[in-house]
């Protein structure tokens, strides 16, 4: 038996409240600057037409003298490696910002071959810096390349995602690109979805009365989406005016000529947990709304979703149902 929750809980924000000592202005110095990767993971078709493109940020003072940064490539550890040259090739390897400060991409072009090896993996590291940086964290991003010759491969690429969303008890036709690849280590018939939280969601694809069906597996935890809330995706329904949830219920959706559908039932949330508790909702689609629309076959995987480390999409809301 379906089990829903409507639970009623005092909440604001997660934003901290700032203190009025949060007013005094900071500075940035020097000895601060660093270089860091805007993700942590990403993923590209090895047919696709476009490269992927890896944003590298250097935080520092405009004006300061020219920066250089090399990179390099690891497999260490990978089950299945990407060989470089042979899977991918890397435009530029060594980065250099003029001006001290800035973003620019790492281009990464996969080279296709017509023989099923499944995923291939690889890591791109910050290897060194001219002059020499503090250390970023964020000093690495995972590469995924995913076989077009995959069972699935029709799946894989970004899509726009639109529905209603539910914020601060309205409801509003919203949405974002999300993308669709192989599960690196599940089966042949499992998928990973990016929404841009940390972890992707997992979903499985199977055939029912002639219909592609996707299942999105119950209430997976998707990583620390803010700091000290962890998010979990979860079935969500709107009934009488009010919000509920469901943590035993899969998501359920078909697929169509390059769209999926979620089924009229349910629709699906991002809801927050503090110490294991949910405490407010950062995204809540209502049952009915939301459709994936394929925009592209490249798989371009976190590189292009939203990142919730950038921008909090945290959704206020005076209860979590």
């Amino acid at each position: 038996m379906r089990k829903l929750k409507y639970l009623i809980l005092a909440v604001g924000t997660l934003f901290v409240i700032a203190s009025c000592d949060d007013n005094i202005p900071q500075s940035f110095n020097a000895e601060d600057s660093n270089a860091s990767f805007s993700k942590t993971t990403a993923s590209v078709n090895e047919n696709a037409t476009e490269p992927l493109e890896i944003p590298l940020v250097l935080a520092g003072i405009p004006g300061s003298g020219k920066v250089t940064v090399t990179l390099a490539v690891s497999t260490e550890g990978d089950t299945n490696p990407a060989i470089e040259g042979e899977d991918f090739t890397i435009d530029n390897k060594e980065i250099t910002f003029e001006e001290g400060y800035g973003t620019q991409n790492i281009v990464i072009r996969p080279i296709d071959n017509n023989v099923f090896t499944g995923k291939k993996t690889f890591t791109l590291t910050i290897a060194s810096s001219t002059p020499e940086l503090k250390e970023s964290v964020q000093n690495s991003v995972k590469i995924s390349i995913a076989d077009d010759e995959h069972p699935l491969s029709y799946l894989f690429g970004t899509y726009a995602m639109e529905g209603i969303l539910i914020s601060q008890g309205q409801a509003s036709p919203n949405g974002y690109d999300v993308t669709i690849a192989a599960h690196d280590a599940g089966a042949l018939n499992e998928i990973e979805v990016d929404f841009g939280y940390p972890e992707v969601v997992l979903a499985s694809v199977g055939e029912e009365d002639g219909e592609t069906v996707i299942t999105f597996y119950k209430n997976q935890d998707v990583g620390e989406a803010q700091a000290g809330y962890i998010a979990h995706f979860v079935w969500t329904t709107v009934e009488d005016g009010k919000q509920y949830y469901s943590e035993t219920d899969n998501v359920m959706a078909t697929y169509d000529n390059g769209i999926i559908t979620l089924n009229e039932d349910n629709g699906f949330g991002f809801l927050a947990y503090e110490s294991g508790v949910p405490y407010a909702w950062f995204e809540y689609w209502m049952q009915g709304s939301v459709t994936f629309t394929k925009k592209s076959s490249m798989s371009a995987g976190r590189s292009t979703a939203i990142s919730t480390t950038s921008r909090s999409r945290f959704i206020s809301i005076s209860s979590v149902k």
